[in-house]
């Protein structure tokens, strides 16, 4: 009964915001999601952001569930909804980048079945946001998740993660890397370079004046649910192929989102070391190394995912900290109108929180 009130007072609170004419300032619902996805990935591409893979709550609460195939794409300049033609492979935990008008969808996982044994991918898959078609590229170099990824002048990075060993078809161990791949769209290859300094897993990395940004993440297994995590920051140069440590973060928290607005980082939702939620959204400035806080979103959620829409903030549903589900989309304007949104795209979908679900 209290599940069933609550959410008919989002879907009241729903309808006062998009009767509303004013959009100025502070966290606004905008719409709800069609499907209860968690574990996608995300990508925006045309004031349209596409929500890939993952698996739906609704149906399987308790975690588990098979993977999806869906792909939901969301329209905010009409505040409506569509599907898109399905990804090829269904997946749980994959990442996505962004080139041009095509979104990359690199590993996940699934399962033979509910109960069936976990299977990785290093699959990797674009979508033609124009054509509404998937074509296969060449597979990942190394089976890992969950990495981050990030894209400078045309190449897609995979960062850190968690290896995954697999022998004849059968799981042979795991360990956390600090291994960095690249990508090429134009010609479909992978290079190697320089390692991270920390190797970590379940980090954010953002795209900030064409260096990426490295931040948080598990770097190690067994100590603790808190004690496994880092707040490191380490910035990566691609033209000189180097690493810098920076100062860490003034704050612990793991599990978060990160999205880049105006050189601006914004770290979304996470957990303290009281396996508390923060109450504010952190901001960072790498030029000026300096850290400032936000609002939260009106619905504190886990496993939020996140995504940037010319200079709007959006969170898509979550976990609740009853571990119901919230489809609540909320918006943030940062009054930021980018010209062009080459690499300020980073999509993270909470893998960590989903993982906990199975």
């Amino acid at each position: 009964m209290l599940g069933k009130y609550r959410y008919l007072q989002w879907v009241f609170t729903l309808l006062f915001v998009v009767a509303s004419s004013s959009f100025a300032g502070g966290w606004k619902p905008v719409t709800q999601l069609p499907t209860w996805r968690i574990g996608g990935a995300a990508a925006a591409v045309g004031g349209k952001i596409y929500l890939i893979g993952g698996f739906d709550h609704k149906t399987h609460v308790g975690g588990r569930g098979p993977a999806l195939s869906t792909v939901d794409v969301y329209d905010t300049r009409t505040n409506s909804w569509h599907a898109a033609a399905e990804i090829p492979t269904p997946r749980i935990g994959p990442q996505t980048a962004v080139f041009s008008n095509q979104i990359y969808v690199f590993g996940g996982y699934d399962r033979k079945g509910r109960w069936g044994a976990t299977r990785y991918h290093t699959t990797v898959e674009m979508y033609d946001t124009q054509t509404d078609t998937w074509v296969k590229k060449q597979d990942m170099l190394t089976l890992r998740m969950p990495f981050a990824t990030a894209v400078v002048d045309g190449k897609i990075y995979l960062i850190g993660g968690i290896r995954i060993e697999v022998k004849n078809g059968v799981f042979g161990g795991k360990a956390i890397t600090d291994l960095v791949e690249v990508y090429d769209p134009l010609t479909d290859r992978w290079e190697q370079r320089a390692d991270m300094p920390t190797a970590r897993s379940a980090g954010d990395a953002v795209v900030v004046d064409s260096k990426i940004y490295v931040l948080g993440g598990q770097a190690r297994f067994a100590r603790g649910l808190v004690d496994d995590y880092v707040t490191h920051i380490e910035e990566y140069n691609p033209k000189t192929d180097q690493w810098l440590q920076l100062r860490d973060m003034p704050m612990f928290k793991f599990g978060f989102s990160t999205v880049a607005v105006d050189n601006e980082i914004y770290t979304i939702s996470g957990m303290n070391n009281a396996l508390q939620r923060p109450d504010a959204v952190d901001v960072y400035n790498p030029t000026v190394d300096k850290w400032r806080e936000i609002e939260p979103p009106t619905i504190p959620t886990e496993a939020t995912t996140v995504v940037v829409v010319n200079g709007t903030i959006y969170t898509l549903g979550g976990l609740l900290s009853d571990f119901g589900f919230s489809p609540i989309v909320e918006a943030f304007d940062t009054g930021f109108r980018a010209v062009t949104a080459r690499g300020k795209l980073l999509t993270h979908w909470g893998e960590l929180k989903a993982e906990r679900q199975r």
